[in-house]
């Protein structure tokens, strides 16, 4: 996870937020969805891989890549993945470029550019880190779901979704991200978007496609993409998102 302004008058730095606040990020989630293709997919094939916002060391050890990195704002885990042979950078990734890191064939970043002040800073600085044949998987959370739009609109609660020990003016969530404007967010520096958050949608979500519904954005779980400027890597990823669609 990523934080770029303080929080509180008693917090002495977004490091310290993340430090005192986040807990380990585990396997769950989207994560889960991303070993699939990692173990799966063309992506296997791929050697190296560097986790953005990575939290704790579990989702690394697990990759089937040979070279692997963690980057974050925090040093918490920084021990634990140097213990496990895992290299470890402390970035800010509003602000600090990751040039002296080197080259990547795959970068993950989940649940992070909602958190950064400058997230077109951090894409740039990822396109530069895979190159022409690289791929970026990524997540933002759909901020946007109908229960809790609808709680919003009756008065009946804040906007806080998701970081609730929070209130919204220590928001850690900087930016809101829809579907059709992280899709245009990634087109800026990647060519290829691949679509795979259907691949976690809910039973409802499910129920409605299998009898030939469309799927409303409050009801999914929010932007999920496969990102590549290489057209045969895009076309390839799509028979893969197929085929565990299948």
């Amino acid at each position: 996870m990523k934080v770029a302004i303080e929080h509180g008058p008693n917090r002495s730095g977004p490091g310290e937020y993340l430090n005192a606040s986040f807990q380990s990020k585990g396997i769950g989630g989207w994560r889960t969805l991303y070993l699939d293709f990692l173990r799966a997919s063309p992506l296997r094939a791929m050697t190296s891989l560097v986790e953005l916002g990575s939290g704790s060391p579990d989702f690394l050890r697990s990759v089937p890549q040979v070279r692997k990195a963690a980057v974050d704002i925090g040093d918490r885990y920084a021990g634990e993945f140097r213990e496990s042979g895992i290299d470890f950078h402390k970035r800010d990734l509003s602000t600090d470029t990751l040039a002296d890191l080197g080259r990547f064939d795959i970068v993950i970043c989940s649940d992070v550019f909602e958190h950064l002040i400058d997230p077109a800073f951090a894409l740039a600085n990822i396109r530069a880190m895979v190159g022409d044949e690289g791929v970026l998987i990524s997540h933002v959370p759909n901020e946007f779901s109908l229960r809790k739009t609808l709680s919003v609109m009756m008065g009946r609660s804040t906007s806080m979704y998701f970081h609730k020990g929070e209130e919204e003016w220590t928001d850690p969530h900087l930016r809101r991200f829809t579907r059709i404007g992280f899709e245009r967010f990634l087109r800026t520096n990647f060519q290829h978007n691949v679509s795979i958050q259907h691949l976690k949608h809910s039973r409802f979500a499910r129920m409605l496609r299998f009898f030939g519904g469309a799927v409303p954005y409050c009801l999914e779980g929010g932007p999920t993409f496969i990102s590549t400027n290489h057209g045969e890597t895009a076309h390839e990823l799509r028979r893969a998102a197929e085929a565990f669609d299948a």
